[in-house]
C-alpha cells in the first residue's frame, strides 16, 4: 500500500485542513479571501490523528506550519497562505494561532495553549514558588467533549516543568479535566474554581487538597 503499513490521510486532506485553519483564524471562514497556498509534504497524518497549525501573520501572507499532536511530527513545513485581505483577530496572542482538527468537522482554538505556555516561562523564573506546591499535575483539556490536549506541569523543587503529554515519569498526583473555555474562565478569574467543581465543569481525580496549592501557579493570570 504505496510502501506503508496502514492507510494514511491523503496528503490533500492536510492540505485543506491548513487552509481551514488559516481562513477561520484570519478571514473569518470567507473563502473568497484565500489568493494562494504553498507548503511542503514533510511526513503523512494517520486517520484519526488530531492536526496542528501553527500560524505566523505577516501582513497578508500567513506563514504555517502542521504538526501531529499525538506524536509532535511535522507534517506540513516551509508553508505559507495569502490572503487578499486580513479580517481582524480578536484571540490571543494575535500573532500567532494554534488551531487543531481530528479528521472530522471539527476545528477550534485552544485558549489553554497560551497560559500553559506562559506558566512554564515563569515557573523557570520563580523557583520559591514551585517549591511552595511541590506537585505533579495532568490537565486533561476538551473541546467538543473529546479531549483536545493534555499538559503536565512539575511544581516540584528545584525547578518547574511544563509540557504537552502525560507525565514522563511516573503518576500524576492530581489529574484535572475541564473544558478550554471553562479552564480559561477558571485561570482568568470569571469562573470561581468551588462552583465549576459543583456544576460538574471542573473534573479532579487524585489529591484535590493539592490542587489548592496549584492556584497559586495561576495568579497572575486573573488580571487578563
Amino acid at each position: 500500500m504505496g510502501g506503508f503499513s496502514q492507510p494514511i490521510l491523503h496528503g490533500l486532506c492536510s492540505f485543506g485542513y491548513a487552509t481551514r485553519h488559516v481562513l477561520k483564524q484570519y478571514a473569518g471562514n470567507d473563502v473568497s479571501k484565500f489568493k494562494a497556498i504553498k507548503v511542503r509534504f514533510s511526513k503523512p497524518v494517520l486517520p484519526g490523528q488530531t492536526i496542528q497549525t501553527n500560524m505566523w501573520k505577516q501582513e497578508n501572507r500567513i506563514l504555517i506550519q502542521c504538526k501531529v499532536v499525538e506524536t509532535g511530527d511535522v507534517v506540513l513545513s516551509d508553508g505559507y497562505i495569502e490572503l487578499t485581505d486580513v479580517a481582524s483577530v480578536t484571540t490571543s496572542p494575535a500573532e500567532v494561532g494554534y488551531l487543531y482538527s481530528r479528521n472530522s468537522s471539527e476545528s477550534y482554538i485552544l485558549k489553554s495553549e497560551m497560559i500553559f505556555n506562559e506558566m512554564g516561562k515563569q515557573m523557570a523564573q520563580s523557583p520559591d514558588l514551585v517549591g511552595k506546591v511541590n506537585g505533579v499535575f495532568l490537565y486533561n483539556i476538551t473541546a467538543g467533549n473529546k479531549v483536545a490536549g493534555q499538559w503536565t506541569v512539575v511544581a516540584k523543587a528545584p525547578s518547574g516543568q511544563v509540557y504537552k503529554g502525560e507525565p514522563k515519569s511516573g503518576k500524576a498526583d492530581c489529574t484535572v479535566t475541564m473544558a478550554d473555555e471553562d479552564f480559561f474562565q477558571l485561570v482568568t478569574g470569571s469562573l470561581n474554581p468551588q462552583q465549576a467543581f459543583m456544576a460538574g465543569k471542573l473534573k479532579v481525580k487524585g489529591n484535590i487538597m493539592l490542587l489548592q496549592k496549584a492556584g497559586k501557579l495561576f495568579e497572575q493570570y486573573a488580571k487578563l
